[in-house]
């Protein structure tokens, strides 16, 4: 093999790798896509949103981005927002949404939950 195959496949595993330390499977769909919580922008604050988790999911050439707040502590859970994009990056909807959400229940919300209470050591998790 020559050096650039090598590098060119040393890149693409570098690549793979911080990809998969950034997000974590927080479950799928009935379709089997996946959804993907954002292990890098827990709890910051999003302009508009609060300090929420980001979970992501990919389906007919979209990425839909979910923003949900939690509480650990009070085990509170709700959907505040709602985004799409298109397949080249561009923000083609955004919506402010509060619906509850059970906390540990099999969802991918609530999943996302649990991984992030069990990240930050949360009392009960």
């Amino acid at each position: 093999m020559s050096a650039v195959t090598i590098s060119a496949l040393s890149f693409s595993n570098v690549a793979f790798a911080q990809r998969a330390e950034k997000f974590v499977n927080v479950g799928y769909d009935s379709d089997g896509d996946a959804y993907l919580l954002d292990r890098t922008s827990m709890q910051k604050r999003e302009p508009g949103f609060g300090s929420v988790l980001k979970i992501y999911q990919m389906k007919n050439n979209l990425m839909s981005e979910f923003l949900v707040r939690t509480s650990c502590g009070d085990e509170s859970l709700s959907v505040v927002g709602f985004r799409t994009y298109s397949q080249d990056g561009v923000k083609l909807t955004e919506d402010k949404v509060r619906q509850q959400v059970q906390p540990r229940t099999d969802s991918p919300v609530s999943q996302a939950m649990t991984y992030y209470c069990h990240a930050i050591g949360a009392r009960g998790w």
